[in-house]
């Protein structure tokens, strides 16, 4: 089995939180906020500087998440991982996120490290 591991180094924005909501050409957009904007393409940029775009995984086995957070606040590990995964399919990582594709994925909260937070990602595939 193959494995690629990448680091996502700073805190992870999630995409879910604080969306933007406002009405253009009298329709109702509804886009990620300005900092998950920002994160997404920073986050993209680590990815490409890490030579993580020149593997593209159609089926995944599995993949893990490591986090390691700037502090103790309180933090949803799920709207983390949902913010990753988009970005890997985003970048064409992975060809989805559904289930077909991803048939696992395991977070992990493992301490605090307040000079170097980020998270590591594995993807393990056939």
């Amino acid at each position: 089995m193959k494995h690629k591991t990448f680091i996502l180094l700073g805190r992870i924005v999630p995409k879910k939180n604080s969306r933007m909501i406002f009405v253009r050409g009298g329709r109702i957009v509804n886009i990620p906020s300005k900092k998950y904007q920002e994160w997404h393409k920073l986050a993209s940029d680590q990815l490409i500087y890490q030579g993580s775009l020149q593997i593209k995984i159609k089926v995944v086995v599995g993949i893990d998440i490591i986090f390691y957070f700037p502090d103790d606040r309180k933090k949803d590990m799920s709207n983390a991982a949902e913010s990753i995964m988009d970005l890997l399919v985003d970048c064409k990582v992975i060809k989805d996120d559904c289930w077909q594709v991803v048939n696992s994925l395991t977070l992990y909260a493992m301490r605090i490290d307040r000079k170097n937070p980020r998270a590591e990602v594995t993807i393990r595939y056939a």
